[in-house]
C-alpha cells in the first residue's frame, strides 16, 4: 500500500443494531498495544514508489504531493491481502470506520474522519455508485478480483465532486486492459462455507486491448443478528460478477475506451419484526456500462469526456411475510455526463469542467411524491507544485433539483520547510443532499419522512505536518468539520430526521509507513469527539478512537503478513452503546516460481465475538487456502 499522507430491513442502505459482546476490560489491553505498535511505527515509517493519483485533485499527480490526506491500495495490497472483501480491506485504513450489519456482503456504509456513510462518495472508473433512496454505496457487491487499486481521500472534497464527499472519497478502479496476454486464475476453499473462484484474461497489441474477468464467491457463516427474536440460522451470501473493458489508442495523444461491470449477489439477514423461522434475503444487482475519450488536443490542453449509466438494485424477500407482500424492490439508475479540460499554464495547471447527473427511484412498495433527481454542476480547479510550494484552489457550483443551488470552494496550500518536512492547511465548505428516505419516506409507524429537510453545509479545516525520508514517514493531521443543518435521527421520536442546529466532528490523526529490507510497517491513529454543538451529546456510530496497523515480511519466496484493527466503543441510539473490539488477521504466502503462489489466510486469529454494530454477528475465526496462477503468453 502507498500512502501519503433501513428503515425497513436490508432492503434500505442503513445499518440498525444491538448490544455488544466485548469486555471494556479487553479492549483497553488491545487499544494500549495498538498504540504502542502504532507509536513505533510513526517512528520507524515509509515511503514507497511515488504512485500517480487522480482523485485527490481530479489530475494526475504524484501521491507525495497530494495536500489532502490520500491511500492508494495497488492491485499487490489486495493479492497479498488478510481480508477477502472491499468492506474489511478499507476498515484495514487509518480513519475510516465500517457499518456494518452482519458479516460478508451484508449492507455497509464507509465513515471517515467522524463523518456518515453519506458523507462519503464512492466512485467506479469516476463514476458514482450510490442509492438515492438511503445516500450508501453497494460496495459490498464488488469482489475485489476485479479491482485494480483503490484511491481513498480523507477530509471534505466537496468542492471537486459536489455532494456526498464532505467526508472523503473512495474510488474504485476496475482491471484495466494490458499489452500482450495474461490471465490471472485464482482459487480458494475456507470453512464457515467460504468458496471463491475468478479469472481474469487481458490480450492486446499497442493499439486495442481488452480484458474480460469473471468471479464466484460465496460464504456461510453465522446468524446476521443476535436477537432472541430472529431465525437463529446460518446466514449466508454469494455473488456472480462480470466484467469487460476495451481500450483503442490509435496514436499516443487520443483514447477511447469502454467499460461494463455486473456484480449480482444474494445475501441472507435477519429482522426483528420477524419470526424465528423467518426466511429472508435481499437480490442485488450492481450494473456499470461507460465509455470514455481521452485527447491530447495541444501539448498544453488535455481533455475528457465520459457518458455512462449506473444501476443499484436491491429486492427483498421475507418468507413468511412480517407485512404486505413480503418483497420490496428499491433501484436507483444514475446517468451521467462529465467533460473536463486541463491546460499546462506553465506555472502550474488549470481544470474546468460541467457535468450533468439525473438519479431515478423505482420501488414496488414505498410511495416515493418523487422520485427523480438531477445536478448540474461546473467546476474550476488550479494546481501548482513549483519549488517549496504547493497550492490547490478549488470551486464548484451545483444545481440540485427539488434542493437549491450551492457553491463550494476549497484551497490547500503546503510548504517544504526542508527537502523531508512538509507543513499543510486547508480550509472548504460543502454540502449534503438529504436522501429520499430522509425526505419523503411515507407515514409509517416504525418510519417517516421529513419533506422539510434542508441541505447539510459544512466547513472544514485540516493542518498538520508531514515527514518523508526515502525509507520511512509520517504524517500528523488535526481536521475538524461545523455542520449547519445537520442532519440526524430525532432523538425524541426516533422516527424522523431532523435539522440539528449546529454539530462538530474533530479530531487527530496520525499515520507513518515503513518499507525497508523486505520489512513493510503501516500505522494510524485517529482520535474524533463528534457532538451535537447545542446540547454537547455526542453522535451515534462515532468511536472515539480507530486504530490500525499492518506489518509484512517478504523473504525469498515467502511472504507473511498481519493486520490488526482496534474500535473504541461507542453509542448505536440513545439507548444502546456498542462496546470496543480489536480483530487481528494473518496471512503466509509462498510463491515456488514467478506465476504460482499458494496462500493461507486466517481472519479473526483470536476468535473475538464482536458487535459492528449493535445486534449485528460478526464473522468468527476462520481459514482459507487459496491458490493464484499467473500465466502469460
Amino acid at each position: 500500500m502507498n500512502t501519503q499522507l433501513p428503515p425497513k430491513g436490508a432492503s434500505a442502505r442503513a445499518c440498525e443494531s444491538r448490544h455488544a459482546l466485548h469486555t471494556p476490560a479487553r479492549f483497553s489491553i488491545e487499544l494500549t498495544l495498538a498504540l504502542a505498535l502504532s507509536a513505533y511505527a510513526v517512528n520507524a515509517l515509509a515511503d514507497e514508489s511515488p504512485d500517480v493519483v487522480t482523485s485527490a485533485a481530479r489530475t494526475q499527480q504524484v501521491v507525495t504531493d497530494a495536500l489532502n490526506s490520500t491511500t492508494v491500495i495497488t492491485r499487490a495490497d489486495i493479492e497479498s491481502a488478510t481480508v477477502s472483501d472491499v468492506a474489511s480491506l478499507l476498515r484495514q485504513q487509518v480513519g475510516i470506520s465500517i457499518r456494518q450489519n452482519g458479516t460478508q456482503g451484508s449492507v455497509t456504509g464507509i465513515a471517515i474522519r467522524g463523518g456518515e456513510p453519506r458523507h462519503t462518495l464512492v466512485l467506479i472508473d469516476g463514476v458514482p455508485l450510490s442509492s438515492l433512496s438511503s445516500g450508501s454505496a453497494a460496495i459490498e457487491q464488488i469482489p475485489l478480483s476485479m479491482i485494480d487499486r483503490i484511491e481513498v481521500v480523507r477530509g471534505n472534497v466537496s468542492a471537486l465532486y459536489g455532494s456526498q464527499a464532505t467526508g472523503g472519497l473512495v474510488q474504485i478502479f476496475t482491471r484495466k486492459p494490458t499489452n500482450g496476454s495474461q490471465a490471472d486464475i485464482r482459487l480458494a476453499i475456507g470453512d464457515k462455507g467460504q468458496k471463491q473462484a475468478s479469472v481474469q484474461m487481458s490480450t492486446g497489441n499497442d493499439k486495442v486491448q481488452l480484458t474480460a474477468g469473471i468471479a464466484h464467491e460465496q460464504v456461510k457463516a453465522v446468524s446476521a443478528q443476535n436477537s432472541a427474536y430472529v431465525n437463529p440460522d446460518k446466514d449466508g451470501y454469494r455473488n456472480n460478477s462480470g466484467n469487460v473493458s476495451v481500450r483503442f489508442t490509435p496514436n499516443e495523444r487520443n483514447e477511447f475506451g469502454a467499460r461494463f461491470f455486473q456484480s449480482n449477489g444474494r445475501y441472507e439477514y435477519d429482522s426483528a419484526y420477524n419470526s424465528k423461522t423467518a426466511i429472508q434475503y435481499n437480490k442485488t444487482k450492481v450494473e456499470q456500462l461507460s465509455a470514455y475519450s481521452n485527447n491530447q488536443l495541444t501539448d498544453q490542453w488535455s481533455s475528457q469526456f465520459k457518458v455512462s449509466e449506473m444501476t443499484d438494485r436491491s429486492y427483498a424477500v421475507d418468507t413468511p411475510p412480517s407485512w404486505g407482500t413480503g418483497t420490496s424492490l428499491y433501484q436507483t439508475k444514475t446517468q451521467d455526463i462529465s467533460w473536463q479540460n486541463q491546460i499546462d499554464a506553465g506555472l502550474g495547471n488549470l481544470i474546468a469542467g460541467l457535468g450533468y447527473t439525473q438519479q431515478k427511484l423505482k420501488s414496488d412498495t414505498t410511495r416515493f411524491t418523487k422520485t427523480k433527481r438531477t445536478t448540474q454542476s461546473a467546476w474550476l480547479g488550479y494546481n501548482l507544485d513549483k519549488d517549496r510550494h504547493h497550492l490547490q484552489l478549488n470551486g464548484r457550483f451545483d444545481k440540485v433539483s427539488g434542493i437549491g443551488n450551492y457553491t463550494t470552494g476549497a484551497v490547500n496550500y503546503g510548504f517544504d520547510v526542508t527537502p523531508d518536512v512538509r507543513v499543510f492547511a486547508g480550509y472548504s465548505n460543502g454540502f449534503s443532499a438529504p436522501t429520499f428516505n430522509d425526505l419523503y419516506w411515507p407515514d409509517e409507524p416504525w418510519w417517516k419522512g421529513n419533506p422539510n429537510l434542508k441541505a447539510e453545509k459544512s466547513n472544514y479545516v485540516q493542518a498538520g505536518v508531514q515527514y518523508a525520508k526515502e525509507h520511512f514517514g509520517a504524517r500528523a493531521t488535526y481536521f475538524e468539520t461545523r455542520y449547519r443543518d445537520k442532519i440526524a435521527t430525532d432523538p425524541v421520536s426516533g422516527m424522523t430526521k431532523i435539522n440539528l442546529d449546529r454539530a462538530k466532528a474533530k479530531g487527530i490523526e496520525l499515520h507513518g509507513w515503513l518499507n525497508q529490507n523486505g520489512w513493510s510497517v503501516d500505522a494510524g491513529l485517529t482520535y474524533q469527539d463528534v457532538h451535537d454543538s447545542k446540547s454537547k451529546a455526542l453522535l451515534i456510530r462515532q468511536p472515539r478512537v480507530l486504530a490500525n496497523m499492518s506489518v509484512s515480511k517478504a523473504w525469498k519466496q515467502w511472504q507473511a503478513q498481519a493486520d490488526w484493527q482496534v474500535q473504541s466503543h461507542m453509542k448505536d441510539s440513545s439507548t444502546k452503546n456498542v462496546a470496543g473490539f480489536g480483530v487481528l488477521n494473518m496471512s503466509v504466502f509462498y510463491s515456488p516460481r514467478k506465476d504460482l503462489k499458494f496462500g493461507l489466510t486466517v481472519g479473526n486469529v483470536f476468535d473475538r465475538k464482536y458487535e459492528p454494530l449493535a445486534g449485528y454477528n460478526s464473522m468468527p475465526r476462520n481459514f482459507l487456502l487459496s491458490v493464484n496462477y499467473k500465466p502469460q503468453w
